[in-house]
């Protein structure tokens, strides 16, 4: 008798924010380090999704596991990490990012034809400005390399759950997040 088929997850990490708006550009920063970083698995996408919204159907098509990077105006003290997964990223307010309701329409239209992914995590940095610069602010710039360590910590639950053969929901901590954008999607 074989043992039941695993589905394997097709695991993406999309970057979102505009690299001219200084804080916002935080997630398409967090994927060039992701980028250099040697215990990044380089079988795994990094989709730089800039300010794109709806155009990043096809490019996220597919895939089972999003991980998406922005930043997120929570309220809450600049350089804060912020995680949201599952039903907590539907309740996110939209004007928390200029993005979410690009990210939230992408989401519900790749739901409506049927593709989107099973398991959704959004994570981010509160900014402490979004205005024209090309530099972050020292408490986001701050903020940066735990943000990527979240990544790899992610990336790794995912991948355990599996190899356990797994194919449950893996819950972790409930934090808080954003979304940001740029031009075009490319794949590193």
């Amino acid at each position: 008798m074989s043992s039941p088929r695993i589905a394997v997850p097709r695991i993406a990490v999309l970057g979102l924010g505009n690299l001219m708006r200084t804080d916002d550009a935080v997630g398409m920063l967090a994927l060039q380090r992701l980028h250099a970083d040697p215990r990044f698995p380089p079988s795994i996408p990094l989709i730089e999704g800039g300010t794109l919204g709806l155009d990043l159907i096809y490019p996220l098509d597919g895939f089972t596991h999003v991980l998406a990077l922005d930043a997120i105006d929570a309220g809450v003290r600049p350089g804060t990490v912020l995680r949201y997964s599952g039903d907590a990223i539907a309740d996110l307010p939209i004007s928390k990012s200029v993005h979410l309701l690009g990210f939230s329409d992408l989401i519900g239209s790749m739901r409506l034809m049927g593709n989107a992914p099973t398991e959704l995590v959004v994570l981010g940095i509160q900014p402490q400005t979004i205005g024209w610069g090309t530099e972050l602010t020292a408490p986001v710039q701050a903020a940066l390399d735990l943000l990527v360590e979240r990544v790899i910590d992610q990336i790794g639950q995912w991948s355990a759950s599996n190899a356990e053969g797994s194919d449950a929901p893996i819950e972790t901590e409930a934090p808080e997040l954003q979304l940001a954008a740029a031009e075009e999607a490319w794949y590193w």
